[in-house]
């Protein structure tokens, strides 16, 4: 009934502006929107826009409404259009990546979304970082799928010669005590092997979904036998792997070649507990000189700055990696603020609280089921809570008061009035000055 009224009041409201004022088209196209008739939006739009080709935010609002009719790569083509003259549009990114999931191209969704930036909604920005790290999770899990299907190819397939992958350590400590030391080690090597640019490197989380699709994933072991099987289905030459062990922390590297299934070269480096933190360059600066590669001092630098030095955080952040490839979304975040808390300049630490998933978000087992629509209705969803909620804190901000904090009393005195010249809109086409504001985007409906 209220929907009803909400459409008749919006007929009365354009014959109205069309009788006062003449209604133009981009406002019946948006009374449209806002009674959610996307279909009778959409030739309104196009009339605009054929007028006025280069009024990207109309033809963003164009790309919405071929969305929510189901026309994917109508909308794709408009909204890649949109932010060709405008990259980074918000609006854009946002529902290019949405349709990019319903057509079950999570990777370039996953791509798409890492750029994502709204300084307007930092809410949204932030919850669509959160998702991210589903779609990425989903995603590898369906590339392990695909690889172990594709096995017998990919063995007859030359892997890329240029990238590495990097295997848990095996824990050879008695009571089996350096779980979380394997991942947090695995994560900070990872990640100091990509600051060499003339090397590509496998994520961890592809790893490990490969893993688990393998039936490793609890032990993460990974040995002699089963590396080149493991290199050839992450199309991956170079493996590392080893193994740990206690006294002084000692770490045996070890690089097998996929191919050859041959080891290349072995490095084993040892440190006392409390310089644990220098295994991870190491172990980087043992294999780069190991394998001939050249660093740069740059490069040398970057790998040799620690990321933590503290001990507790670093287990932490090891147990954190843990809940989050188990699924379990409320501890990892927890077990990352332990980390962050423990050391705030451990930047790894911080984007993993930062951006480990809701608890109200899907489970990890129930990603490799989902299709791409559910995920783009997940996401949806997630934004507009993301939006609604800031909306409604901003409204609970008292007059006065700014993140928190009282405006100091006026000055008794009048302040001196400075008159800015005009700031010249940033439109690639003068005729956009006049484009209309817009309301903000009708509330998206969630498809079961």
């Amino acid at each position: 009934m209220l929907k009803k009224i909400y459409v008749i009041f919006g007929i009365l409201f354009c014959a109205g502006l069309l009788l006062v004022s003449g209604c133009s088209t981009v406002k019946i196209a948006e009374v449209k929107m806002q009674q959610e008739n996307y279909a009778e939006a959409i030739p309104l739009y196009q009339q605009h826009l054929a007028k006025n080709p280069d009024e990207f935010r109309i033809k963003s609002r164009l790309g919405f409404a071929y969305l929510k009719t189901g026309q994917l790569d109508a909308a794709i083509k408009t909204f890649e259009e949109v932010l060709a003259v405008a990259p980074g549009d918000p609006y854009s990114v946002l529902y290019l990546g949405l349709a990019y999931l319903n057509k079950e191209e999570t990777g370039k969704a996953v791509t798409l979304w890492q750029g994502y930036k709204n300084q307007n909604e930092p809410a949204v920005e932030a919850e669509i970082r959160r998702f991210l790290t589903l779609l990425q999770i989903a995603d590898s899990q369906r590339k392990a799928s695909q690889a172990l299907a594709q096995e017998q190819s990919l063995m007859a397939a030359a892997p890329d010669a240029e990238t590495y992958a990097v295997c848990y350590y095996d824990d050879l400590s008695p009571d089996k005590s350096l779980g979380a030391f394997q991942k947090a080690l695995a994560a900070m090597v990872i990640t100091d092997l990509s600051k060499i640019k003339s090397v590509k490197v496998v994520e961890r989380i592809q790893m490990q979904a490969l893993l688990e699709e393998m039936k490793l994933g609890q032990t993460g072991v990974v040995d002699a036998a089963t590396a080149p099987r493991l290199g050839k289905l992450l199309k991956a030459e170079n493996l590392i792997t080893g193994s740990l062990s206690l006294g002084s922390i000692q770490a045996t590297t070890v690089l097998t070649s996929s191919s050859k299934g041959a080891v290349k070269a072995s490095v084993t480096t040892s440190v006392e507990q409390e310089n644990f933190y220098e295994l991870p360059m190491n172990i980087v600066h043992g294999v780069a000189k190991a394998l001939n590669i050249q660093l740069s001092p740059e490069e040398s630098a970057a790998i040799g700055t620690p990321h933590t030095t503290n001990y507790k955080a670093f287990i932490y952040f090891g147990e954190a990696l843990n809940a989050l490839d188990a699924g379990d979304w409320t501890k990892a975040k927890d077990l990352f603020a332990k980390a962050a808390t423990q050391d705030p300049k451990f930047d790894m630490a911080t984007m993993g609280r930062d951006i480990c998933p809701e608890i109200w978000l899907p489970k990890i087992s129930e990603l490799k089921t989902m299709k791409g629509g559910q995920l783009s209705n997940q996401a949806e969803k997630a934004a507009e809570k993301a939006s609604t909620a800031q909306k409604e804190e901003k409204e609970l901000v008292p007059p006065g008061e700014e993140q928190g904090k009282i405006k100091p009393p006026e000055e008794t005195e009048p302040p001196e009035v400075r008159v800015e010249p005009p700031v010249k809109p940033r439109y690639p086409d003068e005729r956009l000055q006049q484009a209309p504001q817009f309301p903000d985007p009708p509330r998206l409906k969630s498809e079961n």
